[in-house]
């Protein structure tokens, strides 16, 4: 799997999240297009993995 470098990913229950908060998506997309504070920000790369609930 290709590391992204430089980038911190935290969201253990995404596929491409590893062990070391590295991320492995090869790529990602951050949105919203018009955010104005880090709390309307989210990766839209993000896919749930085997330990999600619903």
């Amino acid at each position: 799997m290709d590391e992204i470098k430089g980038i911190c990913c935290e969201v253990k229950n995404c596929v491409h999240h590893n062990s070391d908060n590295s991320c492995t998506a090869g790529h990602i997309t951050v949105g919203s297009s018009m955010a104005k504070t880090t709390t309307e920000t989210k990766c839209e790369t993000f896919q749930c993995n085997e330990n999600c609930n619903g």
